[in-house]
């Protein structure tokens, strides 16, 4: 395990990083939605992208530093709820959110960037799905930030 991060918790500067990331993205998916919805459409395909590149590095992080510490058991054994139902729940849970938020958002970058190209035209019969596929993709990267909170929360906090 590396050195413990800066807030001051039992988790290390990892996932100080990845709990900083995951509170910081909620406002900027909401940003992001906003501008989508004034059609300011440049500017949300921009902060998506921009989106997409840093919770890929962050998650590669977060990775990294679930192998080299030894798993998420051996990061946990401080906290009270180590080894309880309560704790393995709450990681199914929020693995539920995050690995589902990962295939709808890969998904739905893939078909907006072949449908949303330089054939704009081409769009209508998608943009219902994309509205759709948006605001659920949106909810449930809320839903990991939120898990992953709670996470963080009974797993280095308490």
């Amino acid at each position: 395990m590396l050195e413990q991060g800066p807030l001051g918790t039992r988790a290390d500067w990892l996932m100080d990083l990845v709990i900083i990331s995951l509170v910081v993205i909620i406002p900027i998916i909401i940003f992001s939605w906003s501008k989508a919805r004034q059609r300011d459409y440049k500017t949300h395909k921009n902060v998506q992208a921009w989106l997409t590149g840093i919770l890929t590095v962050v998650v590669l992080l977060f990775e990294l530093d679930l192998r080299l510490a030894g798993g998420m058991e051996v990061l946990t054994e401080g906290s009270r709820y180590f080894g309880t139902p309560f704790l393995n729940v709450s990681t199914y849970v929020h693995l539920f959110f995050s690995v589902s938020t990962a295939i709808i958002w890969l998904v739905l970058i893939a078909f907006s960037l072949r449908r949303y190209s330089k054939f704009a035209q081409t769009k209508e019969w998608f943009g219902k799905q994309h509205k759709f596929w948006g605001k659920t993709g949106m909810i449930w990267m809320i839903m990991t930030g939120l898990t992953g909170l709670e996470l963080y929360i009974i797993g280095f906090v308490l």
